[in-house]
């Protein structure tokens, strides 16, 4: 099982967003606990190298690495 790291700026948007989005987003990493590479590695861009989902309205990114699933960034997936 792996662990989610969660670092303070993602913690502190979550607590910031929607619950319905916060949800959803939630749900999706408790997956990653037992299915960490379910997600696709992105091949281009800034955020190359790093798998990623979608969750409601938001991209998700994070890296899997020695047992643990490490959140990076969550971004607005269509903006404005």
């Amino acid at each position: 099982m792996a662990e989610a790291v969660w670092p303070q700026s993602l913690i502190d948007l979550m607590l910031e967003m929607p619950e319905r989005d916060r949800e959803q987003i939630l749900s999706r990493v408790r997956r990653l606990e037992s299915f960490p590479e379910m997600y696709p590695v992105r091949a281009k861009g800034p955020y190359r190298g790093l798998r990623w989902f979608l969750a409601g309205p938001w991209l998700v990114y994070y890296r899997f690495a020695e047992g643990k699933v490490y959140l990076r960034t969550i971004w607005p997936a269509r903006i404005p």
